[in-house]
């Protein structure tokens, strides 16, 4: 009978960062940089880096996104102060 090998285990802090990346992309960002530090490792077993790696691309331009809206809406609400 033939036996099948178990599917790698998915990195958890790859899993967690590709999720927060979506709701806190920073935190996200931050994750994903710890899981792939993780994933490289000499010896580690599990599976995540285009987990790890999406996180950090959507964590990338969520960060630069909030950042222009915070930038934006600072603008609008200091002249409409002014």
């Amino acid at each position: 009978m033939t036996q099948y090998a178990a599917p790698a285990k998915t990195n958890l802090l790859a899993l967690i960062g590709f999720i927060a990346a979506f709701m806190i992309p920073p935190a996200g960002m931050i994750l994903a940089v710890f899981a792939r530090r993780q994933l490289d490792a000499p010896g580690n077993a599990e599976s995540g880096r285009g987990l790890a790696r999406w996180a950090m691309v959507i964590g990338i331009l969520g960060t630069f996104a909030q950042l222009g809206f915070f930038i934006l809406w600072f603008s609008v609400f200091f002249q409409a102060v002014g």
